[in-house]
């Protein structure tokens, strides 16, 4: 059988702001400038993020944190 996307782990926008300790501006930049994908709930206005998505932008956010340290 296909791999369901029922086997991701998600997050509403509050969940994903206390899993990454960001602020709601924060996080909408992220997705605004296209680091962060989303994904709206069919009929609904509401996002939706995978946590595979959050953990990713926190090791860019990490490798932009060591570059800037470096210069």
């Amino acid at each position: 059988m296909d791999e369901c996307l029922t086997d991701d782990i998600w997050f509403d926008i509050e969940g994903a702001m206390r899993y990454l300790k960001v602020s709601r501006t924060t996080l909408y930049a992220a997705m605004k400038d296209g680091r962060l994908p989303f994904y709206y709930v069919k009929g609904t206005r509401q996002r939706r993020l995978k946590k595979d998505d959050l953990e990713h932008l926190m090791v860019l956010g990490n490798r932009e944190d060591d570059e800037n340290d470096e210069t």
